[in-house]
């Protein structure tokens, strides 16, 4: 099984920053959220994790970690949020004319297509599926690479539409492997 956890909140996620590969902290609302969700994680059994090695993912599982002593841990690059390219750090209101979750290959902005996010994720769930084959996994990274690993445990939207696929600040989702 795998165990998906989005970080906890940041000041850019309210401000509705396109943060992307910025290293932005767990403001005291996200370090709440942790805590809560490493509280409800606390008797699952995890075998391993794999996490993103942006601040707001680590930040979040040392929460998890508190209760989980000993699990070994790989931070994967695969695992950061999309690259923003050139739009990194602005707002959504600064940025009207983009829609982030349609697939925008050719983008003036020098925005990660979601074309590539899905192979890149794609990559690293077949190689630890096969390498951690019937282990409990858990995943901590971000609401682009949650959106992308829902459709990869269960489809693509027909329309290349990714927008509903997100999962809160600090949730945890379960996908079979």
């Amino acid at each position: 099984m795998i165990y998906f956890v989005r970080h906890g909140q940041t000041d850019d996620n309210v401000k509705e920053i396109y943060t992307g590969w910025l290293e932005t902290p767990l403001n005291s609302k996200g370090f709440e959220q942790a805590k809560e969700t490493a509280i409800d994680l606390k008797d699952k059994h995890f075998d391993i994790c794999y996490c993103s090695p942006l601040i707001r993912a680590k930040q979040t599982l040392d929460e998890i970690l508190k209760y989980h002593k000993g699990l070994k841990v790989v931070f994967d690059d695969r695992l950061k949020e999309r690259d923003y390219g050139e739009i990194t750090g602005k707002s959504a209101s600064e940025v009207v004319k983009f829609n982030r979750w349609n697939d925008n290959e050719v983008s003036p902005y020098k925005i990660e297509s979601i074309s590539h996010l899905y192979d890149r994720l794609a990559a690293f769930y077949d190689e630890i599926l096969e390498k951690e084959k019937g282990k409990n996994i858990l995943i901590v990274a971000h609401s682009g690479v949650s959106r992308v690993s829902y459709a990869y445990f269960n489809s693509k939207p027909a329309d290349n539409d990714y927008s509903n696929l997100s999962i809160g600040n600090a949730k945890c989702v379960k996908f079979e492997n």
